[in-house]
């Protein structure tokens, strides 16, 4: 509703009514950014837009998908209450009705690289999903949740094979490291991109140097993330929401370091890392 709300008062202001919306261009398909559709599929028949690579990658039904992460994240230490809260706490369970009706709606794909009738430029920024878009204007970047101000997105492993997410993210960061301006999907505006952009890459320069001075002993991933340092305090008082996003970051890490030959795995009854 608030949303809703939101998005109808921000158009008035511009003098636009809602069922003048003729196209609307998405980044990613996570609940806080697509649900809204919907609503606008009913009230105007919008043509839809999201990037080829997000309709080609969430084709799996939930219970596929919750199935595979509940597995590799048993396999990678993590207890089975928390493995297997995927199919209760995921934003894809929680407003799994929304989804549904979201994903039944006609969807077209954005390309990489493609110039819009609108004026903006659609670049395929993978990382935080594997089909993340953002959208290039003269005056700054649309950068939903690739960019944002105050927080690092979150970098998670996904079940698509040789998806490598912390690796196509950084690469995905410096896309967008000579626009001036952005305006991200939570947050106030981003005056100097360039500057952010060089914040985050540190950031996770720090990360990996710390995942590795952990490793003094082979640990799962889940271990792992039990020791990583986190803005939001301890790993261990974390709801299983958080612990599940701390486990895939942990996780994206880990294979960043693998494909660069820092880790190597060592295959047991569940996955080991050490150097």
């Amino acid at each position: 509703y608030d949303a809703a709300l939101s998005l109808v008062r921000g158009l008035k202001s511009l003098g636009i009514k809602l069922a003048e919306i003729t196209k609307v261009y998405v980044t990613h398909f996570h609940a806080d950014h697509i649900t809204l559709a919907q609503l606008l599929a009913e009230v105007a028949s919008p043509d839809l837009y999201i990037g080829e690579k997000e309709l080609m990658d969430i084709a799996t039904s939930f219970e596929e998908l919750a199935k595979m992460y509940a597995e590799e994240y048993k396999r990678h230490g993590a207890p089975p209450d928390v493995a297997e809260a995927f199919l209760k706490v995921h934003p894809m369970a929680r407003f799994r009705k929304a989804f549904e009706d979201v994903w039944k709606l006609d969807w077209r794909p954005v390309r990489d690289g493609d110039a819009l009738d609108c004026g903006l430029k659609a670049v395929w920024t993978p990382g935080h999903t594997p089909g993340h878009v953002v959208y290039v204007a003269d005056f700054g970047v649309f950068t939903g949740d690739h960019v944002l101000p105050k927080i690092t997105p979150n970098i998670s492993w996904y079940p698509i094979p040789d998806f490598n997410p912390l690796k196509e993210y950084l690469q995905s960061l410096r896309k967008v490291s000579r626009a001036t301006k952005a305006f991200p999907a939570h947050g106030d505006e981003i005056p100097d991109l360039s500057t952010r952009v060089a914040e985050l890459l540190s950031h996770h320069e720090r990360r990996l140097a710390e995942v590795l001075k952990l490793l003094k002993e082979p640990m799962t991933t889940y271990q792992i993330a039990q020791r990583m340092a986190w803005d939001a305090g301890p790993f261990e008082q974390f709801d299983v929401y958080n612990k599940i996003f701390a486990i895939g970051e942990a996780y994206s890490h880990l294979l960043y370091l693998e494909e660069q030959g820092a880790v190597r795995r060592i295959e047991k009854d569940v996955v080991y890392w050490t150097r």
